[in-house]
């Protein structure tokens, strides 16, 4: 291989690697709402903090010391959670024949659909760690006011008040709160706030999410159809959970001339739920 082919391949990997993170930044709903650290190592622990207020043990109050009687002894603890990185990939081989002569861009079709894939398997694994598997153990959880959203219903609006207001009561200072939301809820969404009209949907400017919706009650709802029908979940975006990153997604183009071109990526992370009481899983069986 000459050195001008050699540099047009190179060129054509760092086309290929471009276009696939650039299509799977996009396609992510729930990576953009963690924390993303780099990690050097296969097991990762982290520190999970009690949240519960501290006071005095039992007959020996916070409030009412006697004159020169010991403090009351509280305790904070930290649970250690270890977490194992997992690997995330997709890979593709084109025959040369169907890259120069489909009538379908097949190499740029691969390149979307394998970016997406891999977006999509990395998006559900931390929907998963947020939701507890849909079983609320650590997290906060709760069920819609009136059993089922609808256009007719202010229900949406007091559902979301009130999951504010549990993740407040750990997080007093809390003010970012994001709401995802199946595809199939957000037609009962916009059409009550379309319907009362001077609620109408506005997306704020202080926070461009993939997926954006609309803002309602100072909450962004995105969609995402991650999360089942039946459920939502809403978080304090960046101190909910962070994804602990050995490999951000990564590219390798292999190309045989005139036989084929491979087309693989590859991520490798983990999600740890830090601050389980930032989430709360709203869900209902009518939706």
């Amino acid at each position: 291989m000459s050195f001008k082919e050699h540099s047009q391949e190179t060129l054509r990997a760092q086309a290929y690697d471009s276009a696939i993170k650039q299509i799977a930044q996009y396609a992510y709903k729930f990576k953009q709402l963690v924390s993303v650290v780099s990690t050097g190592s296969w097991k990762n622990y982290f520190f999970r903090e009690q949240l519960s207020k501290l006071s005095g043990a039992t007959g020996n109050a916070t409030k009412g010391i006697p004159r020169g009687a010991e403090f009351p002894k509280a305790t904070l603890s930290w649970e250690r959670v270890n977490s194992v990185i997992e690997k995330y990939g997709l890979s593709d081989t084109i025959p040369y024949e169907d890259i120069i002569s489909n009538e379908i861009d097949v190499r740029d079709r691969t390149i979307q659909r394998i970016g997406e894939g891999v977006a999509y398997a990395v998006d559900t694994e931390i929907f998963n760690v947020l939701s507890e598997n849909l079983t609320a153990t650590n997290i906060q959880s709760q069920a819609l006011t009136g059993g089922a959203w609808s256009e007719s219903s202010a229900a949406i609006v007091k559902d979301i008040a009130s999951a504010k207001r549990k993740i407040r009561a750990y997080y007093d200072g809390a003010s970012d709160f994001v709401l995802v939301i199946n595809g199939d809820d957000e037609i009962s969404v916009m059409s009550y706030l379309y319907e009362k009209g001077s609620q109408a949907p506005t997306i704020g400017a202080d926070m461009a999410l993939n997926g954006n919706v609309t803002k309602i009650a100072g909450v962004n709802v995105i969609v995402s159809d991650v999360v089942p029908t039946s459920y939502a979940l809403m978080v304090v975006p960046k101190r909910c959970a962070t994804w602990k990153e050995l490999v951000p997604l990564s590219t390798d183009i292999t190309e045989r001339k005139f036989k084929d071109t491979q087309i693989t990526a590859c991520e490798m992370g983990i999600t740890q739920l830090t601050d389980p009481k930032a989430v709360v899983l709203v869900e209902t069986a009518t939706w």
